[in-house]
């Protein structure tokens, strides 16, 4: 079950941190780091390198995880370099989680903290944080 519910957190991580229009495309480098709330023991920050083209930067889609369509995002606003939105994510079952992420957004990365909790609670942990940071590394390699 933990890790499903890695697997959830870690997809939601890949979810529209913002549709920045400044955000260049290329080879991004992301840490995320979770917090469980009821969890004796934490998880180590996990990583993963993402290309964004222009086409994912123009369209809203640069974050967005292929693989989990079940997520929703909703009040999506950005005002200068700030950003924040609404997730629901449909997971197994009658399970969801849902919350508020806001942060920082620049040409080259950002910054963006995720709060949210599981809809029932998941072995007793009901609510949830993520520190998320996205580093560009330079032009993605084609292949």
């Amino acid at each position: 079950m933990r890790l499903l519910l890695t697997a959830a957190l870690f997809t939601l991580s890949a979810l529209p941190a913002a549709a920045a229009p400044t955000l260049q495309p290329g080879l991004y480098d992301i840490s995320v780091q979770i917090v469980m709330k009821g969890m004796p023991m934490q998880m180590p920050v996990m990583t993963l390198r993402q290309c964004l083209t222009a086409q994912d930067v123009a369209d809203g889609k640069a974050y967005a995880s292929n693989k989990n369509k079940d997520c929703k995002i909703s009040k999506l606003s950005q005002s200068g370099n700030q950003v924040s939105y609404d997730f629901n994510c449909a997971m197994e079952g009658s399970q969801r989680m849902a919350g508020r992420a806001s942060g920082t957004t620049h040409a080259t990365g950002y910054d963006v903290l995720m709060s949210g909790r599981f809809v029932p609670a998941m072995e007793g942990m009901g609510e949830f944080s993520q520190k998320i940071h996205a580093k560009r590394l330079g032009d993605c390699k084609p292949g």
